[in-house]
């Protein structure tokens, strides 16, 4: 009973539930990694690097963007308005398997064939992620969740019992994947029938959606677009691109907190601005954030050689340098919710083209001259100045001080203690 006392507790509160799932996420990871990385090798994870890069950014592409207006329409109170894109989705969902079908038969290439019978179901499976977080955000962590466990699961069978190939690592995406497309259609209860799409609504969010699909398309390319000109503009050896993508994904762990942050406040801006907790959250997780890649730092290098072996130590390089953009980005992550509710596409595709322009141009200076730690560069650099531009903007938009982004009053530390000691009376680990 006190288990499920604590539980039931812990769930109360969207940041802690949020927060809390990730880390057991984190480390459920940790073990997929120890395995996934072993299994594949530094080659063939570099492959699957260009792969899945190539795969999100084709989904994104033919994704449209369509799901973005969601929260702005919700917070207009259109009618009917989650049937109405859930229809939309399977009306795309079909097409697109059309389509990838017979581009497959086409393609004389392995790598784009996998691209086109994937890229229907990761458009699918990205819009409804969106829809459930704005609709459950508890729920949304309860679906990355499962799908870790199960992809972990998967991992470690296929380290045991079969041969390396990377069809093993391309059917773990197709997992996760479907997963998120069953469970979001079970919590929502909704079996949309694309036969009932509404055309005439798809057209009205079309350009909305068109400048938010070019939005997440820059998003995209701010992360994606240095493993695809290492691999097809300047020929890296795959070896080195998976040293790379070693390195990346394990700075990612540095996202942990401002992604917390970001799901919350996309389901608290659907309803409201909310300028005071964005700004609050942005405080809480600058600290917590730091903490964290301390952890990564002291960490990093231990835990490639336990969980992947001494073939990978040339990747904790990448982690260290990337580890400096982690900061600056998580304001374009927390900030970006909210220029998204509002509706303001244009204010926050303009500082994010910026973003990319810089990284793709230093890419082209500094991928020649220092492989893999030169596009780590490039993309701490424009890291920073999407940090930049979206924290200036939301200063002087909202009119909210310099101190305020990054220091505690007295009434927030006396609220902040009270909310600490609430949380450990319910875990019972504070007096009451």
């Amino acid at each position: 009973m006190k288990v499920k006392s604590i539980v039931r507790k812990i769930t109360d509160n969207d940041y802690v539930f949020t927060i809390f799932t990730k880390i057991m996420a984190v480390a459920i990871g940790l073990v997929a990694s120890a395995y996934s990385n072993r299994y594949l090798g530094a080659e063939l994870k570099g492959e699957l690097g260009r792969i899945s890069s190539m795969l999100s950014i084709v989904a994104v592409t033919a994704n449209f963007g369509l799901y973005q207006p969601y929260p702005y329409y919700k917070r207009q109170g259109e009618p009917d308005v989650l049937n109405k894109f859930l229809r939309i989705f399977a009306l795309q969902f079909i097409a697109y398997m059309v389509i990838g079908i017979a581009g497959a038969t086409v393609f004389d290439s392995f790598e784009l064939t996998a691209v086109c019978l994937l890229a229907p179901v990761q458009v699918l499976a990205n819009q409804l992620s969106f829809m459930i977080m704005v609709e459950d955000v508890k729920f949304k962590n309860v679906i990355f969740f499962t799908a870790r466990i199960t992809n972990t699961l998967i991992t470690i069978l296929a380290f045991y019992t079969m041969d390396r190939t990377i069809l093993i690592a391309l059917a773990l995406i197709v997992v996760g994947d479907v997963i998120t497309i069953v469970f979001a259609l079970l919590r929502m209860r909704r079996m949309p029938n694309p036969l009932k799409a509404d055309l005439r609504f798809a057209a009205k969010i079309v350009p909305f959606g068109i400048v938010s699909m070019i939005t997440t398309l820059m998003l995209t390319l701010n992360y994606r677009v240095d493993v695809l000109m290492m691999g097809y503009m300047f020929g890296i050896p795959d070896a080195e691109i998976g040293y790379y993508t070693l390195g990346v994904s394990l700075s990612e762990y540095g996202w942990l907190i401002p992604d917390a942050f970001r799901e919350v406040l996309f389901s608290r801006t659907a309803k409201d601005d909310a300028i005071g907790e964005v700004t609050m959250s942005m405080k809480v997780n600058l600290y917590l954030t730091i903490l964290m890649i301390v952890g990564i730092l002291v960490l990093g290098k231990p835990v490639i050689y336990l969980l992947a072996g001494a073939e990978y130590l040339p990747g904790y390089p990448v982690t260290v340098l990337l580890i400096a953009g982690i900061i600056p980005m998580s304001y374009f992550k927390i900030i970006g919710t909210l220029l998204l509710a509002q509706g303001k596409k244009g204010v926050y595709l303009g500082m994010l083209t910026g973003s990319v322009v810089v990284n793709m141009l230093c890419n082209l200076v500094t991928i020649p001259l220092w492989g893999k730690m030169g596009a780590a560069l490039a993309s701490v650099i424009s890291y920073m100045v999407a940090g930049g531009l979206f924290l200036v903007y939301y200063m002087r938009a909202y009119k909210v001080p310099l101190a305020d982004i990054f220091l505690f009053s007295g009434e927030e530390i006396a609220h902040l203690k009270g909310l600490l000691a609430k949380v450990g009376r319910k875990l019972g680990i504070a007096k009451k």
